[in-house]
């Protein structure tokens, strides 16, 4: 019996001293592997969001309280330019409103989007850059075909 219980001391020893061995190294491991993920779910959300916003023109009887409105945003990440924006019509006249979306690339201006809502919409799309994508404008609208308020194109370049 002394001997069974000197063999099963020996090997509850030695388990002891493997997992207090192995610990220092099984924490490293576990600590890279969290600043590596750490570090990618940065990288991946490593953008910086640059807002733009407009108001549409308004007619003689309208308030200016009633002009549709757009409110967005984009990034740069992958290789690409993100767009993310908020469209309002907010003067109830059945009418509705349009955002005209142009952008430039090495070709020049086009007409990338256009957007039509009666109330409230929003918009996700994307666009790469390497056809040269250096810069777009919107311009919104509201009224009926022929006859629009239409605000200036809001500029931007980079």
């Amino acid at each position: 019996m002394k001997l069974r219980n000197v063999l099963a001391g020996t090997v509850l020893a030695g388990a002891v001293m493997a997992g207090v061995a192995a610990a220092p190294a099984q924490a490293a491991t576990t600590q890279a592997a969290t600043t590596q993920a750490a570090t990618a779910g940065t990288s991946t959300a490593s953008f910086t969001k640059h807002w733009f916003d407009g108001y549409s023109g308004y007619s003689r009887g309208e308030s200016r309280g009633h002009r549709s409105y757009y409110k967005g945003y984009y990034y740069f990440a992958n290789g690409r330019y993100y767009f993310d924006v908020d469209v309002w019509d907010r003067d109830r006249d059945r009418e509705n409103t349009y955002v005209d979306f142009v952008y430039h690339d090495d070709r020049g201006w086009h007409q990338g989007r256009r957007f039509v809502t009666g109330g409230h919409a929003k918009y996700r799309f994307s666009y790469s850059a390497r056809g040269g994508f250096d810069g777009f404008k919107f311009r919104i609208g509201e009224g009926r075909q022929g006859h629009f308020d239409w605000s200036s194109y809001s500029n931007r370049s980079w």
